[in-house]
């Protein structure tokens, strides 16, 4: 019997990579926040790279094997052992394969929650992201002729870690890199937003201390998403 992808053995939850994505449509608002809030969300591991990160709402009609999700989340621009890249602290998916297929890979920190991409035809959206009954995240975006700078977000440096089973550590805590392949931006339209955040202990983006939104925007892109690197595997020091 050959090694399986994924559990279970029989009907694994998700096949082997790459996954094409076409079409994904992503709402970005830019925050210029408190560095201290921006540090308190980020692993001790890496290093934060200006005070300004990416609040997002992402539809993906087309994720390959993956089929369709809705996605949301918080990244943050940060350093490892001198690469510089984006660190995705909080994100949150529809589906139990697009979570599961983040987590065990990549080591992202993907939650179920409900999210919803609401488009109009001038192009404005609306998404609303909530967990267990608590909204997190509410974005309204409107089209504008808006030109603002904003941080490099890749490639992604996430931290995989899984817990032993007999309770002695972990079986591994490693830095993984991870880069979009085959990047084809399709549209991008800048504009406004309207951001309110909320949460609690479990979901903390009431903790990120935005001070303004420096742009917002609204992406149509493909992309391929395929195998990572391993930068360092730190379990046996922890």
């Amino acid at each position: 019997m050959p090694w399986p992808y994924s559990t279970p053995h029989t009907a694994p939850l998700y096949p082997e990579l790459p996954y094409h994505y076409r079409g994904i449509r992503k709402l970005s608002a830019f925050c210029r926040c408190d560095r201290a809030s921006l540090e308190a969300f980020l692993p001790p591991e890496f290093e934060l790279l200006g005070d300004v990160c990416e609040v997002f709402v992402m539809q993906a009609p087309d994720a390959g094997a993956l089929g369709s999700y809705d996605e949301a989340g918080l990244v943050i621009p940060v350093r490892y052992d001198g690469t510089d890249g984006a660190h995705v602290s909080l994100e949150y998916v529809t589906t139990d394969d697009a979570l599961c297929a983040g987590r065990e890979i990549w080591g992202y920190p993907k939650k179920l929650a409900a999210v919803s991409f609401d488009e109009a035809d001038d192009r404005s959206v609306r998404g609303h992201v909530s967990r267990r009954g608590q909204t997190l995240i509410d974005v309204q975006f409107t089209p504008a002729d808006r030109q603002f700078e904003k941080p490099a977000m890749q490639p992604r440096l996430q931290i995989k870690l899984f817990a032993r089973a007999d309770g002695q550590g972990l079986d591994y805590y490693q830095v993984v890199r991870n880069d979009l392949q085959n990047p084809s931006l399709c549209a991008r339209f800048t504009g406004d937003a309207e951001l309110r955040l909320d949460g609690n202990a479990d979901d903390p983006l009431h903790r990120l201390g935005v001070r303004h939104i420096v742009g917002a925007e609204l992406v149509v892109s493909d992309f391929l998403l395929t195998h990572g690197r391993i930068l360092a595997d730190l379990a046996p020091g922890r």
